[in-house]
């Protein structure tokens, strides 16, 4: 499956010639600045020195007219100085910082050249963005003391005064950006050369992956087993060899696959013919178990009642001869035959609703007639364990459509085991109305069900436990004949349970619009 949102990876050709050419794109980048920035340093040394020594230069040519005092000797000192491309102003002061002569761009300031009138030689005494100045003492020429030539003595220089030239750094900054300019257009040129060389030599380099790629693709297209020219580094020979190995063993196992699978669908045929014949064998056995037993319990039936109508005519004619024992006796038989017509009966409904011959009978129903029906009939029932029936009382009648027989059938069934199942306690009748469902609830504070036995209880001649059978008794039909009486009107039966705290069994009927549902006022029962 795609993963949404995720880019197609690059080639690995792509790959290395990008990070390769980003390489040396940055180190040629690097490399440019630093070259420019070294060349700029180189240079900016150099003029600062030549500066140095010009300003030397003019300081012993403005001897004389610091002497004379004579602007005329300070302009033809100065003239040559300012011949040189960088100079753009120069001034010649006297000691006490009073300029004789500034000619070209200077601005003087004596206050920044106070602290440098002691220096002995040429200094670096001011720079801005365009210019720097240098400031340089003027020197009385050497002077000599003594007798003869060989006992003079030179007599310490004194400073006549200063000289100033304004140097501009506009030829620095056009070098250091033609060398920065020029520096990144040959890193271009290289890096778009070596780009090139590199595309091819890459190129034949990954072209045995590139291969080795486009069969695997082809193979995973195709289905089919390809295999690829063994070429190559070392690496990728070993690459190819692997996977052509692997094409090998899995043709062999595809082979092995195709004859298997054609065993394999004649075994499956084999067994589903088979399946089918025992299927069909179940169903008629199914057919034929319900025929028999709906056979059967209408055999049983018709004896069964003749039975009982003898006992009653025997019972009548004892109780008029005052014969009480005999009577009691007859009473005994009585309800044991009631008890094997129930048991008939149920036989009777199961055999019935799995054959599919049980028939649906939907009506109008009242829910409060029903509700009455059975409080008449479940009232004796609860007194045999000492129990109490609880029905809440409702002002509203619901009338909906329902085969009804069913559904007292369902109700008196589970009504019946609660109170079989509970002693001295209370057994429940509720009813909630939804927007799809009537929900009837019978619920009781008897020895309950546990959990791992909630799906059982519904199945056919299954009690909770041995234990319960005995002491209980029934057949075990009772739950399962209502569970299918439910699915049939298109409800269920749940139920809520643990061991020891009684049970809850819900009745749920749908409430369709084709019903009518009708809701009416009435008196509380």
């Amino acid at each position: 499956m795609p993963i949404i949102g995720r880019n197609t990876p690059q080639t690995l050709r792509r790959q290395l010639l990008t990070f390769l050419l980003l390489s040396i794109a940055f180190l040629s980048i690097v490399s440019s600045f630093v070259g420019a920035w070294i060349g700029s340093t180189q240079s900016h040394s150099m003029l600062v020195n030549n500066s140095l020594q010009i300003a030397e230069n003019l300081a012993e040519r403005s001897v004389l007219s610091l002497i004379t005092g004579s602007q005329t000797n300070a302009e033809e000192a100065t003239s040559q100085v300012l011949g040189f491309s960088d100079i753009i102003g120069v001034a010649i002061l006297d000691e006490k910082l009073i300029p004789l002569l500034i000619k070209g761009s200077l601005e003087f300031e004596p206050d920044r050249y106070i602290s440098l009138k002691d220096n002995s030689s040429p200094q670096l005494a001011d720079v801005d963005s365009v210019s720097w100045r240098i400031f340089a003492p003027v020197y009385f020429p050497d002077i000599y003391e003594g007798e003869d030539q060989f006992e003079m003595e030179a007599v310490e220089p004194k400073i006549m005064g200063y000289v100033i030239i304004n140097v501009s750094k506009e030829s620095l900054i056009t070098l250091s950006d033609n060398l920065l300019t020029y520096n990144i257009l040959i890193s271009l040129i290289i890096t778009a050369t070596m780009g090139v060389l590199m595309n091819l030599g890459i190129g034949r380099l990954t072209q045995p992956i590139f291969n080795l790629s486009r069969s695997m693709k082809q193979a995973r297209a195709s289905g089919e087993h390809t295999f690829v020219r063994v070429e190559g580094a070392k690496e990728i020979q070993q690459m190819a060899e692997s996977y052509n190995g692997m094409m090998k063993a899995l043709e062999k196992q595809e082979d092995e696959l195709i004859g298997m699978n054609a065993s394999l669908e004649s075994e499956v045929e084999i067994r589903t013919k088979e399946l089918v014949q025992a299927r069909d064998a179940a169903l008629v056995a199914a057919r034929t178990k319900s025929e028999f037993l709906a056979n059967i319990s209408h055999e049983l039936k018709t004896p069964l009642q003749a039975v009982m109508g003898y006992i009653e005519l025997v019972k009548e004619e004892l109780e008029c001869e005052a014969m009480d024992q005999q009577v009691e006796d007859l009473e005994q038989a009585m309800k044991s035959s009631l008890r094997l017509l129930a048991l008939i009966g149920s036989i009777l409904d199961l055999a019935q609703s799995e054959s599919g011959k049980m028939e649906m009978n939907p009506q109008k129903t009242s829910l409060l007639e029903v509700i009455s029906d059975l409080n008449t009939i479940v009232k004796p029932l609860t007194v045999e364990n000492n129990n109490q029936l609880i029905i809440p009382p409702s002002l509203v009648d619901i009338i909906f459509v329902v085969d009804r027989e069913k559904v007292m059938h369902v109700l008196l069934n589970l009504l019946s085991n609660a109170c079989k199942f509970t002693s001295n306690g209370t057994i429940k009748l509720t009813f909630k109305q939804t927007n799809e469902a009537l929900k009837l609830s019978v619920s009781d504070t008897g020895i309950g069900i546990s959990r791992d036995q909630h799906k059982l209880i519904f199945d056919e001649f299954r009690q909770v436990d041995g234990s319960i059978k005995r002491q209980y008794g029934g057949t075990g039909l009772g739950l399962a004949i209502s569970k299918r009486f439910a699915q049939m009107m298109g409800g269920n039966i749940s139920i809520v349970s643990s061991l020891g705290n009684g049970a809850c069994f819900t009745l749920s009927l749908p409430l369709k619009p084709s019903m009518n549902l009708i809701v009416e006022d009435k008196q509380t029962l």
